[in-house]
């Protein structure tokens, strides 16, 4: 059997493993291909990072499980941005699936920057209603939330002294799987005129480019990608002095596009083979 029609009778096992590796490799050891962070997400970026030390950022976790591959790494890298800024950061989400993931991404990154909650950083939870929550924080922090996740009354908290409402902070970023950027924007942001910054999945990024462009708001996260883009920029400023290690959204690229390469390659080649072998049949009628 030459090489053609052993190209041509491949087992599709050894092409599922061969893809399974891709996969499993670069999550492992990752290969640190390049990724250029587009201006879309570096909005987001430099805005956070040109904030004073001791500015309040608020965080909407909007997202679910399902959206975890794509979204939970950029909110990762956004806390641990506002963190190595020595930004105050108040996360909350408007999902009922959202608390368990925040609340991870949230203890895991402030432990690493050694931020204690109610001083540096409070996770609100989650509250039913979206509109009606926004346009209350609009008004009142403690006031909608009463307390915290953990139930610790926010009207006491250190965090909550010099600011109550949205309208004291400086920059808002909505993490979202759906449609909540929207909301954010129109009650939030416009209503106050804090500044925002918006992160999707993929699927979504098109909807909320007319928003970009607009001017209502700074950056646009999506996807993967995005959340990768971003993970770069955090590493390239602050890996070093904040021992910051390669991000999962960077390690999920690395698999992604090693997994397209081999698909490309394999088209390619399996149809070089394919048109190789009609004419060998066609040579053997002519000679038969």
């Amino acid at each position: 059997m030459d090489f053609i029609t052993a190209i041509l009778n491949l087992d599709r096992r050894v092409i599922y493993t061969i893809v399974a590796l891709l996969v499993v490799i670069p999550l492992i050891k990752p290969f640190s291909l390049p990724i250029r962070p587009t201006p879309e997400t570096r909005g987001i970026f430099n805005y956070i990072d040109q904030l004073d030390p001791g500015s309040n950022v608020m965080i909407a976790a909007d997202f679910d499980p399902a959206s975890k591959p794509e979204l939970l790494p950029m909110l990762k890298a956004v806390l641990a941005h506002c963190f190595a800024r020595d930004l105050k950061v108040h996360v909350l989400t408007l999902w009922p699936s959202g608390p368990g993931l925040a609340q991870q991404a949230v203890e895991e990154e402030a432990k690493k920057f050694n931020k204690k909650s109610g001083e540096d950083y409070c996770f609100l939870g989650f509250r039913y209603g979206t509109v009606a929550v926004i346009l209350g924080m609009v008004s009142s922090i403690p006031d909608t939330f009463i307390t915290d996740y953990y139930t610790k009354p926010t009207r006491g908290m250190p965090i909550y002294q010099e600011v109550t409402s949205i309208r004291d902070f400086d920059y808002i970023v909505d993490i979202a799987a759906g449609a909540t950027v929207e909301y954010w924007v129109v009650y939030a942001a416009e209503k106050t005129g804090v500044p925002m910054g918006a992160a999707c999945t993929a699927v979504s990024a098109t909807a909320y480019y007319p928003l970009l462009q607009a001017g209502q708001i700074t950056g646009l996260s999506g996807g993967m990608k995005g959340s990768a883009e971003y993970e770069v920029m955090l590493r390239g400023k602050y890996g070093e002095a904040f021992d910051i290690p390669v991000g999962a959204a960077t390690k999920g690229m690395d698999a992604q596009s090693a997994v397209h390469v081999f698909i490309v390659l394999s088209i390619i080649i399996a149809n070089i083979c394919y048109f190789i072998s009609l004419k060998r049949e066609d040579e053997e009628r002519r000679r038969a």
